[in-house]
């Protein structure tokens, strides 16, 4: 009887342990997300190879086996089937190579609890370790000098000419230059690699969408550059004396003409009314418009972004009057504040589309001075104030994609005007869409080409204080138009340092195409910066 029991005994209990099999140096990466990573140690002391096939444990919806391989857009990770161990040998469990994910956590993890796990192996047998929550692999001391010993095995594996390539170490075949991101465990792994492109974000001059780790902040500055000269209405140019001396009509004041005829048979006639006509007394020659703008940005959820900006606004002006003289003229003050949030609809490995909406506040100066030609402190005209004076509705729908080195996208967003400021008026409607392709050069570089078309509305209303006949920038119907740009730029990643993950970009374009409610000054050059950080 007890030889049977024996037997029996060891029948059962084979299973549950893989004779020449050590774990060490095992722990759950700490995290608040629903997904983490596990690293170990694991040492085969057998002649024979053997290989993990599955890992069970009841923390998360999901145990998978996972590794990191080179590709054309840089280290990728990927889903595997086995981890092999050889013969005699070790394998080392890292970021940089084979590691085991957890998607879907049930409940929050917590520093050093144990969490079991099974190890089942390809013979049939299995293990089973109580694996600990940590912030950094334990025993990093021992974890080199055996990454140490198992390098001197294979250099001593070469000189004999046994070596088997697919069975090599994985961190023996990474390349250190290759940037990966050290830790997973905040990550969806779907489209994992993009996130340590040069392209992750959009050119300079588009603030596009981007669900990052949830918890963690982007902080981001932008300037906005554009210069313009020579004034236009529709498609053609006008020279700025022409502009002065060519007598405009205002329809909305009319002059009577001839006389009143008491004789006529049909009785009194009424006069014949014409328009009113008149010349400018001054137009602006040339002007650059400048905007600093800073916003913070976090992800909620893997879903839900919200950002909060803040711009800074500063406006110079050439101005020429009637009588020859050149007076330049500025304003400067912080804009519109705004605050927005993006909802991202769909994303699959390669692809994302967002919907967006934002609140623009009232928040910059509609009643900025300074001096004009002729006129002495006057107000400055409707496209120098930093401000609009009224909340604005920002609607966008927002779409990206990324395939090896290539990376695309689009934006279509407006800027809605609600109601009328406290000086009678409100800006036209601002409509915009954009569409970019991007090429990565290196992981840390990308080019792109940029086509962005645009069209604003008149002003409805108007400011009684702003004489439209002293000034085309004061006239509410000579504020509207349209433009079409092209833009080409460059796009940064650093990727070691401690500036590691910074991000910073320049664009510059100029129009192909405006058609202006003149006389206008038409936009000649666009620059466009960016820089941003997350923490």
């Amino acid at each position: 009887m007890k030889l049977k029991t024996l037997i029996l005994l060891f029948l059962i209990t084979t299973p549950l342990f893989s004779k020449g099999i050590i774990i060490e140096n095992a722990y759950i990466k700490y995290t608040s997300s629903k997904n983490s990573v596990v690293y170990f140690s694991i040492h085969n002391t057998t002649n024979t190879e053997k290989k993990i096939i599955q890992t069970k444990s009841d923390i998360a919806d999901r145990v998978e086996l996972f590794t990191m391989k080179p590709s054309d857009s840089g280290m990728k990770m990927i889903p595997v089937e086995e981890f092999s161990i050889p013969k005699n040998s070790s394998l080392h469990l890292s970021p940089r190579g084979d590691h085991i994910m957890l998607f879907g956590i049930k409940s929050p993890l917590k520093l050093k609890e144990s969490i079991p796990f099974r190890f089942i192996f390809s013979d049939g047998s299995e293990i089973q370790k109580d694996i600990p929550v940590e912030n950094e692999r334990p025993n990093n001391e021992l974890n080199k000098k055996l990454e140490l010993s198992e390098k001197n095995n294979k250099e001593i594996r070469n000189k004999n000419n046994v070596i088997d390539e697919s069975k090599e170490d994985v961190m023996s075949n990474y390349d250190q230059n290759i940037p990966t991101n050290e830790d997973h465990s905040e990550h969806n792994h779907e489209g994992h690699d993009h996130h340590n492109r040069a392209d992750t974000l959009a050119p300079a001059g588009i603030m596009n969408p981007h669900i990052h780790e949830k918890g963690k902040w982007m902080v981001d500055y932008r300037y906005m550059g554009m210069k313009m000269w020579g004034l236009q209405s529709g498609g053609k140019s006008q020279s700025d004396l022409g502009t002065l001396y060519f007598p405009y009509t205002d329809p909305t004041v009319q002059m009577p003409s001839g006389s009143l005829i008491t004789s006529s048979p049909l009785g009194t006639t009424i006069p014949i009314l014409s328009p009113n006509k008149y010349n400018y007394m001054s137009v602006p020659a040339d002007m650059v418009m400048e905007m600093n703008m800073v916003s913070a940005m976090t992800s909620i959820s893997d879903k839900w972004m919200i950002m909060f900006m803040v711009p800074a606004i500063k406006n110079k002006m050439t101005m020429v009057s009637s009588n020859f003289d050149r007076a330049p003229m500025s304003s400067a003050g912080i804009g519109d504040v705004s605050f927005s949030t993006a909802y991202r609809l769909i994303k699959t490995e390669h692809q994302n589309f967002f919907t967006g909406m934002g609140l623009s506040l009232p928040t910059g100066s509609i009643d900025e001075r300074d001096n004009m030609p002729m006129m002495g402190v006057q107000k400055v005209p409707y496209n120098m104030q930093p401000g609009s004076g009224t909340y604005s509705l920002l609607p966008q729908l927002s779409y990206n994609g990324n395939y090896k080195k290539i990376s695309w996208g689009a934006q279509s967003q407006a800027n809605l005007r609600i109601g009328k400021n406290d000086n009678h008026y409100r800006f036209g409607n601002r409509y915009e869409v954009s569409g970019w392709l991007s090429f990565l050069i290196h992981e840390s570089m990308s080019f792109s080409v940029r086509v962005a078309k645009q069209r604003w509305l008149n002003l409805q209303g108007a400011d009684a204080t702003l004489d439209p006949k002293m000034d085309p920038q004061n006239d509410p119907y000579r504020q509207g138009g349209m433009r079409s740009d092209l833009l080409i730029g460059v796009n940064f990643l650093i990727t070691k340092g401690i500036l590691q993950g910074a991000r910073f970009g320049f664009e510059y374009g100029k129009p192909f195409h405006q058609n202006l409610n003149g006389p206008q000054l038409g936009t000649r050059e666009l620059v466009n910066v960016f820089a941003s950080f997350t923490f």
